[in-house]
C-alpha cells in the first residue's frame, strides 16, 4: 500500500521560509536560512521543494532557478511576471492559460509541465530615472 503524502517538519520549515521571503529563493538560499533547524543537506531541501511543488504549495520560477510560495488557490495554471532588475515576481492567474492547456490535451499531447514566465521590468524599475539639471 502506498504511503500517503504527509507534509513533514522539513517540508513545513521550507514552506515557512518561502512564505516569509520577499523574493524568490534558490534551494541554497533556503538551506542557509534553515541551518539552525537541523536541515543540513541540499537533498533535504530539494525533496521538500519537490513535494511542495507537486502539492501546488510552491512554484518554481525557471528563469531564476528559484522558488516562491503559492498564495492563491488555482483554478487554472499560474503564470508569472519576473522583473529582471529587482527580481520581484508576481503570480498571474488567467483562465486563458487553462484553455491553452486544455486545447493541447485534446490534441493528444501528454503535458508534463506548463510554465509561463514573462520577463521584463516592474513598474518601479521601469520608471525613468529622475533627470538632474
Amino acid at each position: 500500500m502506498p504511503r500517503p503524502n504527509v507534509i513533514t517538519r522539513n517540508d513545513q520549515n521550507v514552506l515557512g521560509v518561502l512564505e516569509r521571503a520577499d523574493r524568490p529563493l534558490s534551494a541554497y538560499d533556503i538551506l542557509a536560512a534553515l541551518k539552525s533547524t537541523g536541515i543540513k543537506a541540499p537533498n533535504q531541501v530539494y525533496r521538500a521543494l519537490e513535494k511542495l511543488t507537486r502539492h501546488g504549495q510552491v512554484h518554481r520560477i525557471e528563469a531564476l532557478n528559484a522558488f516562491v510560495a503559492c498564495h492563491h488557490a488555482h483554478a487554472s495554471r499560474p503564470g508569472f511576471v519576473v522583473c529582471r532588475d529587482c527580481g520581484k515576481v508576481a503570480e498571474l492567474e488567467d483562465e486563458r492559460l487553462a484553455a491553452i492547456t486544455d486545447s493541447v490535451k485534446r490534441s493528444g499531447f501528454a503535458i508534463e509541465t506548463v510554465s509561463l514566465e514573462i520577463l521584463g521590468h516592474c513598474a518601479r524599475c521601469a520608471k525613468p530615472a529622475a533627470k538632474t539639471p
